[in-house]
């Protein structure tokens, strides 16, 4: 069944740190463990980073298709174009310095038959440090009967959850691309929230969102230079609880709409 799902991993720019992280990436699809087949992979980047990954050494059992992306490099941008490349039903992201566990791919496809209605599959993460020293777990909270609530199915995301918990994300969740497409896929105008944009969202349309109970995605959470890092330190605290509230305003509306930035000015200026 690994051919219903394609590998996504989108690549902005290229050197020698990174292409020590992408091998590694690639490696974790390639020793998957208990499948008859690999899935699809398809990197995505810009054209300059395209042309140096044309040489790029692989395990040749994992055939891949190298895609080039002309526009915009964000992340939400990268994994848009290349959903709608791809052919099979599902999909996951696999950022270029995080890894799959070995069974992964053979533990989403058991629940992919089990649980044909739902739309997005999380893996519990263990997120660690540039050391490999575990940070946190994340994900997981949907097993606790206090998280989802009385009314609620373990397991299972629900919107007093995500509005109780933010911390939840996509990196490595197997997604179903016709739903990804019915619900208007990443929206480049929101930035730093658009996973959690997206998982209000799917929930506002009727998505079933589902933690497999077993660790199977490994999370570089804090590397120098990431998204997130630069982040951390270029956005003041103001600025991301606007994110969070813009999110949860966009959630309803499946369009990528212009964000009004006005809003955020008003509370800088109110805070001096």
């Amino acid at each position: 069944m690994s051919n219903l799902i394609t590998v996504i991993i989108p690549v902005h720019k290229y050197d020698e740190t990174i292409e020590k992280y992408l091998v590694n990436a690639i490696k974790s699809i390639t020793y998957q463990e208990k499948i008859f087949n690999l899935p699809n992979l398809i990197i995505v980047s810009p054209p300059d980073v395209n042309e140096k990954l044309q040489s790029l050494d692989i395990n040749k059992n994992q055939s891949f298709t190298l895609l080039v992306n002309e526009g915009d490099i964000d992340y939400q941008s990268q994994v848009n174009l290349a959903v709608d490349n791809i052919t099979t039903d599902y999909f996951t992201v696999l950022e270029f310095d995080d890894e799959f566990s070995q069974t992964y791919i053979y533990n989403v496809e058991k629940y992919i038959f089990g649980y044909p209605a739902v739309d997005f599959f999380m893996p519990i993460i263990i997120e660690v440090t540039e050391n490999n020293e575990a940070i946190k777990t994340t994900n997981e909270s949907v097993w606790s009967q206090q998280i989802v609530g009385e009314n609620g199915e373990l397991g299972f995301l629900n919107t007093n959850a995500l509005n109780q918990h933010t911390d939840f994300k996509l990196s490595g969740a197997i997604i179903k691309k016709q739903t990804f497409l019915d619900i208007g896929k990443y929206k480049v105008n929101i930035k730093l929230t658009f996973m959690y944009e997206l998982l209000l969202r799917a929930l506002n349309n009727a998505c079933k969102i589902f933690t497999i109970p077993k660790i199977g995605y490994k999370h570089l959470g804090i590397r120098k230079d990431s998204m997130f890092d630069i982040l951390q330190v270029t956005m003041p605290i103001d600025e991301r609880k606007f994110w969070f509230e813009t999110a949860k305003n966009e959630a309803n509306f499946t369009n990528d709409r212009v964000i009004d930035m006005s809003r955020l000015q008003m509370t800088v200026e109110e805070e001096k």
